[in-house]
């Protein structure tokens, strides 16, 4: 999982696009409410733990969109699985599964901007108590993009928390993508974590790269390397730095329009 970053960094740099993407590629792609089946595969590598020293994380996640209706209205639906994660101290490592994040929003598009809001769930289905909560929990996600002429806009809202209390969590992500030639955009993604069960506080600040290839019959690959460096950190383990990859591929169902 740790060599992920390098080698999407190296094959960013290095595929030659099928065709030399727009902007509307760009934007596309990385809107998190474009109406577009994907697959993605993402690692967060923590190497460094604040207050934990000789400690990491690192995270490799299989994410699954799917964008449909029901009663009559859009709906996007996402389910997360932490296929492999991993913790390592002074006192050894711990590797497994880590739990799965479900959500399904309602969208609505007023003038120029999306708009996602519905319930999310937390099964506790990781392997160990170090790599998950091992508690149900529920709670609600919201989503906003707008597009533009340079790149795009957005940002994740969630709240969870288990029935007895002893976890909870606010999320705040906002999304930064500005796009350049030949398919190429910069990003920045970090996400905002207040753990209020446990205190502790994160603010990720990041800047990376990415590129979108679109391929056949509709289909966009994307790859991104993002380093984030924690501005203010507030709390045992949370990541001091850490760097974050992906690879997505999105495709049409049906009728979708992008």
């Amino acid at each position: 999982m740790r060599r992920l970053p390098t080698v999407l960094l190296a094959a960013l740099l290095a595929l030659p696009a099928a065709a030399v993407a727009q902007d509307s590629d760009q934007n596309v792609s990385n809107d998190p409410l474009t109406p577009l089946g994907a697959v993605q595969v993402q690692n967060y590598f923590q190497p460094f733990l604040n207050g934990r020293i000789g400690s990491g994380a690192d995270q490799l996640n299989v994410r699954g969109v799917l964008p449909h209706e029901a009663f009559g209205l859009p709906q996007f639906a996402r389910v997360t699985l932490p296929v492999m994660a991993s913790a390592w101290g002074p006192n050894g490592s711990t590797t497994g599964l880590g739990d799965i994040t479900l959500f399904d929003l309602f969208v609505h598009t007023i003038d120029k901007v999306r708009l996602g809001v519905g319930p999310l769930a937390v099964a506790p289905t990781a392997t160990s108590t170090a790599l998950g909560e091992a508690k149900w929990q529920v709670g609600g996600q919201g989503i906003a993009s707008a597009r533009h002429a340079w790149g795009l806009t957005a940002g994740f809202f969630s709240y969870q928390q288990s029935f007895d209390g002893l976890a909870q969590t606010i999320q705040l992500q906002p999304l930064l993508f500005y796009n350049l030639d030949d398919g190429y955009y910069l990003r920045s993604s970090g996400i905002v974590s207040f753990d209020l069960a446990h205190r502790t506080t994160v603010v990720p600040v990041g800047i990376g790269l990415g590129r979108t290839i679109p391929l056949a019959s509709g289909r966009i690959l994307n790859l991104f390397v993002e380093p984030q460096y924690s501005a203010i950190r507030n709390g045992e383990g949370v990541p001091t730095f850490q760097l974050y990859a992906g690879i997505n591929v999105q495709f049409p169902l049906g009728g979708a329009s992008r």
